[in-house]
């Protein structure tokens, strides 16, 4: 790890001597520098590529240093983000720019590699021999062109036009203008198809990721919000009430202690994802009693759980074998499998929690009467930021619970599925293997 402060004075003494040592610590700059989890700000990182690349020539380039510059030139330029999905000419000479519909992620491109890549979708399809595709620029006219048409509506101003390779073709092709026509408009329609697709396909995949981050921050606002602003309106009223019964403070207490403890699990999974996120999860596996760990969840539930319209019941079989787990970990899984099944109830909640061993496994099971989910949900649930949308709005949630389900599982070469119906409940089950006797 190379301190950002002293970045430019190690590159300096890279520049000046070539030895072996010097070697392994350009390599661990370069790493560093390559590395845009590390909060180094993007000017810096800009400034140390540009300088690394003249001090230290022959060692390569960094492949992202053309699209770091290209975005601060366009950031400096100010120049407002466009709100619909078209090419445009941008502010920057041979730059092309294509937005999202919100305006919050943006695509540049130069001249060259657009035409290229576009070139590259139009050869796809199979063309008779004497004739092409070319790709017009907006303004440039394709006077020649036995064809041509709009490329499509995100590509205002561009043209499709064909071509015949041997001008002399032309009185041939025009004694056969009707059947060239119907293989022309063919054409064109698969290349406009393919240059949409190709276009959306460029931006979908960099706005994914960045849409479902944008996502996590917005629910995880409105996750720490609802506890903070439940127990704020319990503080107050018990402030204000100078004559308040003892029974009624003391529900209005423990409702405090539960929205605490509701909002002590969020931090939790969001700090527990933050770890993941940054390979800095560290396990402490050691053999457990798979009856103690399983007791000790149904103690952490206990009192959430033991409310009117709820119905908890925890099965556990006797003489389990023990497992190699790390009891901090297996816990917060199981948590958040008995948190989801009671979100995702509805007003009269059976929720049921049974361990047992199974296959040589010892089971961890958490059935509830809920909402249920669909085939196609279920294949995505465990997936991080996936939230089930048409309940999304109704339960809330971060969509990080189940992912941290899955990795704490695996790290315990354990196994976790769901079984489901829609308005018909799920059934989570966590397989871990069993502790070894020898």
């Amino acid at each position: 790890w190379i301190a950002p402060n002293t970045q430019l004075t190690a590159l300096e003494l890279l520049a000046s001597s070539a030895t072996d040592s010097n070697a392994s610590l350009a390599g661990k700059l370069r790493q560093q520098l390559l590395d845009y989890d590390l909060a180094i700000p993007a000017a810096q990182r800009r400034f140390l590529m540009r300088e690394y690349q003249r001090l230290i020539p022959g060692d390569g380039t960094f492949p992202t240093f053309v699209a770091e510059d290209l975005a601060a030139r366009y950031l400096e330029s100010a120049s407002p983000r466009p709100g619909e999905s078209v090419l445009k000419v941008s502010p920057l000479p041979a730059i092309w720019q294509f937005g999202s519909r919100q305006g919050r992620l943006l695509a540049l491109h130069t001249t060259t590699n657009l035409l290229t890549r576009m070139q590259q979708a139009m050869a796809s399809p199979e063309l008779p021999r004497d004739v092409r595709l070319d790709l017009m620029l907006p303004g440039n006219e394709a006077e020649e062109a036995l064809l041509s048409m709009p490329a499509g509506a995100m590509f205002p101003g561009w043209r499709v036009a064909l071509n015949l390779k041997d001008k002399a073709l032309f009185e041939a092709a025009t004694r056969e203008r009707v059947k060239a026509y119907i293989w022309i408009g063919i054409l064109v329609v698969v290349v406009v198809t393919l240059l949409a697709g190709l276009a959306l396909g460029l931006v979908r995949r960099q706005m994914a990721l960045t849409q479902l981050r944008n996502d996590l921050v917005a629910n995880v606002t409105h996750e720490l919000k609802t506890p903070l602003s439940s127990m704020r309106l319990l503080v107050d009223t018990l402030l204000d009430s100078p004559r308040i019964e003892e029974q009624t403070a003391r529900e209005y207490l423990g409702l405090i202690a539960r929205e605490n403890l509701r909002l002590s699990r969020l931090i939790d999974n969001f700090l527990t994802f933050s770890r993941i996120e940054r390979n800095k999860y560290k396990f402490n596996f050691k053999p457990l009693s798979a009856t103690a760990l399983a007791e000790s969840v149904v103690a952490a539930v206990g009192e959430r759980f033991n409310v009117p319209g709820c119905h908890f019941e925890s099965k556990i079989a006797p003489n389990l074998p023990d497992v190699v787990a790390d009891a901090d970990a297996m816990v917060t899984a199981l948590l958040n499998l008995l948190d989801n099944a009671f979100k995702y109830s509805g007003e009269n909640k059976q929720i049921s929690f049974a361990v047992f061993v199974e296959k040589g496994a010892v089971r961890f099971s958490v059935e509830d009467n809920g909402v249920g989910l669909a085939p196609a949900e279920a294949k995505r649930v465990f997936k991080r930021f996936y939230q089930v949308q048409q309940h999304k709005i109704a339960a809330g949630g971060s969509g990080l619970g189940l992912s941290i389900v899955q990795f704490i599982v695996t790290a315990h070469s354990g196994t976790v599925h769901v079984e489901s119906e829609l308005e018909r409940g799920s059934r989570f089950v966590i397989a871990l293997p069993q502790a070894s006797t020898s």
